[in-house]
């Protein structure tokens, strides 16, 4: 039984470090772009995060639970702990945000490739697109940050 836990441990943080690891690459070459201010630079970094949200944060998100429901069982942890429920709860607003970061990645890379297309300078659309985008990655990174502390604290309210 040993053996199991460790295999879903084992695979529940290899896709927490995957969707950190991501979020946090991916957050720090939209910022070089945008500090660039060169539109091929902003329109190819964009078209490669939507990809890389598509090719690693989506099975990494979908993993998280399938293999935390499973291993909170097989330790006999109960799920009316109280760091268990915020950390499902902070889990589903990081979602959230992340779904409305991919949504707006999704425009940044319109608007960018239209740009770079027609050789003009990058919109004052994509720098308010950007700005919101970063409120969300700072919130989706922040609440990955408290959920990893709160399943390695695991605080006992009662």
């Amino acid at each position: 039984m040993l053996d199991v836990i460790f295999a879903i441990k084992f695979v529940h943080m290899v896709a927490m470090a995957v969707m950190f690891g991501t979020w946090l690459t991916v957050a720090l070459f939209m910022l070089f772009a945008y500090r660039s201010r060169n539109t091929p630079v902003a329109a190819v970094t964009a078209m490669f995060a939507v990809r890389a949200e598509f090719m690693l944060m989506i099975p990494a998100i979908l993993l998280q639970p399938l293999a935390g429901f499973p291993l909170a069982v097989a330790i006999g942890e109960r799920f009316d702990e109280y760091w268990f429920e915020v950390s499902v709860a902070i889990y589903v607003a990081v979602v959230v945000a992340w779904l409305a970061n991919l949504i707006i990645e999704l425009r940044i890379r319109k608007v960018t490739q239209e740009a770079a297309v027609n050789v003009q300078p990058l919109p004052a659309s994509y720098r308010h697109m950007f700005w919101l985008w970063s409120v969300f990655t700072l919130a989706g990174l922040s609440g990955m940050v408290a959920i990893m502390a709160l399943m390695i604290w695991q605080p006992h309210w009662y």
